[in-house]
Formats: structure tokens, C-alpha cells, sequence
């Protein structure tokens, strides 16, 4: 079928946890698509990444560690599957933060329940090169290879084995490289970078062009919880992060703290041929809130008016001054959250806690280190400012010293 034309449909986050699952078991297990599904039905090949885990039923509760419950499913892991596959779902990302909440036993035992349920998964496996392999789909005479990736996080702690694929850019591109003759589209999905940002950061919207340069079709992005801009970028389409679709927006504090966008989300739905993407639009929904907690389309004004926000966040991309802004500051909130925290545990457990918890971090995740690499940019700029002082008689330092003498007390 030289001709054929394939919808592909993709959404953010799904957590069957919570609030959201206990309805689910209420009910019924189609409860959280209800609103969605003549939109979703629009495609015929749907992803979407899945954000909670499931755990098999002869696995007591206090096996896992205090506080990895939160994104636990709460349905039982075939009844959760069946779910998703009745709502449409061909495909999940697994490669994301919390896939490890319930040990390597959470992550296969998902992996399990979504395939028997006939759903195509990948990004995880026993050892890296399993979970870097390419999973093939076939839709509508084209074929659909699917690379998946999850940055090295604060909940992963560069373990490597039973984990999921690590979003490295060297090693994406090499399994572009290797696989984009394999398939007719290749899509590359990454979850990854700090939250709530309304653009990604510098460094990952690089990476992201740079693998649509290296032949991946579609580079489809998530985690941060919040919808940013969608862009076609050297014959690829790119979603810099769909935002969350299922999932707990008003009843998680950690969400509705950082809003009103964790709320704000779309369905985007792109014409695909052998050739690659045609044309895609971006279908705005909203999760409402309780008791109603689950997305639904928008229409008239409302649709409009996130249509508009999502045009300023496309057009945001394409202004680099912008994004850097943005990212260097969330890299100072950051830097100075861990710092607060250094403090605090230098006070109360001392410095031996402070250099394995909190230095081990800021050093060896990837996570940290990519807004460290900001921080220190930032210290590298005012250094250079410094150095072109004309105070010749001087030490650097002295000259340093007494700029910030001469603030103002804060």
C-alpha cells in the first residue's frame, strides 16, 4: 500500500492509582475514558505513556518501602490492562520514573498484564540492550518501530539492571541509526527533564531535534506533567511533552500545587504515511475536577482559549532566549531546594548524610546533573564578568568579594 494513510493518536500520562482507580473498581474499568473515547477512537494506533504500576496479588503490601505506593494501581493488573485495551491503546510507554515503585516485580509484572491484554509495550527489560530493542507495530499496511527511554531519576539511581532503557543521547542515536531502515516510522519516546516547565529545557530540546535529524519520525515526550509545544523539526514530528491525560490533577497536591496546566492536556492525532507525518492537530482536553476527575474534550470558547495556549507554547519554542530563561530559572529553584535540604540534614544527621544522600545525587544522576550543568554555566558567566574587570591591581577573588559586599541584605 504505497498510498496509505495511518491516524496516529498519543497522549501523556495514565495513572490507574488513586482517586482514579478506586472509581475504576466503582465504576467500572472505562469510567476514566468515558468522555474521551470518541476522540480517541480517531486513531488507529494510540500511545500513551503509563505513569503507575501494578503489582501481582500474592505480593503482601509491606514488602514494599513506605511511600511507593502512591502511584501503585489500585485495580488488579489483567483488570487494569483490559481497561486501556478497551479504550483504545496500542501501545504503552513503560520506560518512565516509577516503573521501579515496586521493584523489578511491579515493572514485569505490568509489562505482563499489558501484553496479555494485547497491548504493545517497550523501554524496559532485564538488561539495557532488552530494553532498548525496537518494538514493531503494524497498522494500516505501515509499519511503526517504537525506541523508549526514561532519564536516570531521583527513583532509579542509575540502576541498570531490570530497569528501564536510560535516556542518553549518544545511545539513542546510535539505535536511530541502527533501526530507522528497519521500519516505515519510527517513533522515539522520552520521558525526562524537571516539572512543570512550560518549555523543555535547552538541552533536551536540542537532543530532540537532533534525533529527528538522526531519522526518528515522531519524538514523543512526557513527565513533566504540564502540555508544551508541538513542532515539526527536520521531517519530524516532535511533542515536547503531552502533558498528563489520566491522572490525579486536582486530588494529588504534589499536581494541583504546581497548576493550573497539570489540568490542561490534548490528544494529538497526526496523518502519517510512508513518508512520514502530513499534517497533525492537537484535539485540547481538560481532566475536570472531582468528583469528575478524568479528561474530557473541550469545545466553543474554552477550546479556543487552550488552543491559543498551545499555540504561545509552540511559539515559545522557536525563541531560545526564552527557553534558557525559563530553564536557568527552575535550575536556581532547584539548587536552592537542595541546598535548603543540605542545610537541614547538615543540622540534624551531619555531613556524612549530606555527602551520601544529597552530593551522591546532585552528582551522579542524570536528572540533577543536567540543571547542574546550568548552575554552573551560570557561575562560569559571572566568573567571566569578573574577570574583565579592570581592577588590574587586585586579586580576582577580592574583586568578586567586593561586588557582593556591596548588595543589599536579603
Amino acid at each position: 500500500m504505497p498510498h496509505a494513510y495511518v491516524s496516529f493518536g498519543a497522549v501523556g500520562d495514565i495513572a490507574c492509582s488513586g482517586e482514579i482507580g478506586r472509581l475504576m473498581l466503582e465504576r467500572g474499568g472505562q469510567w476514566p475514558f468515558e468522555r474521551a473515547m470518541l476522540e480517541l477512537a480517531k486513531a488507529d494506533l494510540l500511545f500513551g505513556n503509563m505513569e503507575s504500576v501494578s503489582v501481582p496479588p500474592d505480593v503482601p503490601a509491606e514488602r514494599f518501602e513506605p511511600g511507593t505506593a502512591v502511584l501503585l494501581s489500585i485495580p488488579p493488573g489483567p483488570f487494569c490492562a483490559q481497561a486501556l485495551r478497551q479504550a483504545g491503546f496500542g501501545f504503552l510507554n513503560l520506560a518512565a520514573n516509577h516503573v521501579l515503585d515496586a521493584g523489578c516485580v511491579g515493572m514485569e509484572y505490568t509489562q505482563r498484564c499489558l501484553e496479555e491484554a494485547g497491548i504493545a509495550t517497550a523501554g524496559v527489560g532485564q538488561t539495557q540492550a532488552e530494553a532498548r530493542r525496537l518494538r514493531v507495530v503494524e497498522r494500516g499496511g505501515l509499519s511503526f518501530g517504537f525506541l523508549c527511554y526514561a532519564e536516570d531519576s531521583n527513583y532509579v539511581l542509575g540502576h541498570r539492571e531490570n530497569s528501564h532503557a536510560f535516556y542518553e543521547l549518544e545511545s539513542i542515536l546510535q539505535d536511530v541509526a541502527e533501526n530507522r531502515g528497519r521500519v516505515d516510522i519510527l517513533v522515539v519516546s522520552i520521558h525526562a527533564d524537571l516539572e512543570f516547565m512550560p518549555t523543555p529545557s535547552l538541552p533536551r530540546l536540542r537532543a530532540a531535534r537532533e534525533i529527528a535529524r538522526a531519522g526518528a519520525k515522531i519524538v514523543l515526550q512526557h513527565h513533566p506533567h504540564v502540555p508544551q509545544g508541538v513542532e515539526m523539526a527536520h521531517g519530524a514530528l516532535i511533542a515536547h511533552s503531552l502533558g498528563n491525560f489520566v491522572f490525579p490533577a486536582h486530588t494529588c497536591p504534589y499536581m494541583r500545587d504546581n497548576g493550573p496546566h497539570t489540568a490542561s492536556t490534548f490528544l494529538l492525532l497526526a496523518q502519517v504515511t510512508r513518508q512520514g507525518v502530513t499534517s497533525f492537530e492537537r484535539i485540547p482536553f481538560r481532566i475536570n475536577e472531582p468528583p469528575e476527575e478524568r479528561p474530557a474534550p473541550l469545545a466553543g470558547a474554552a477550546a479556543t482559549e487552550m488552543l491559543a495556549y498551545f499555540a504561545q507554547l509552540d511559539a515559545w519554542l522557536q525563541d531560545e532566549a526564552f527557553v534558557r530563561k525559563t530553564w536557568r530559572d527552575i535550575s536556581k529553584r532547584h539548587f536552592a531546594i537542595y541546598l535548603r535540604r543540605a542545610a537541614k540534614q547538615l543540622e540534624t544527621r551531619g555531613v556524612d548524610d549530606v555527602i551520601e544522600d544529597l552530593v551522591g545525587r546532585l552528582c551522579l544522576v542524570a536528572e540533577n546533573r543536567s540543571w547542574m550543568r546550568e548552575i554552573l554555566e551560570a557561575a562560569r558567566e559571572n566568573w567571566a564578568v569578573q574577570q574583565r574587570s579592570d581592577a588590574s591591581w587586585r586579586r580576582p577573588l577580592a574583586v568578586e568579594q567586593s561586588r557582593l559586599a556591596s548588595r543589599p541584605a536579603t
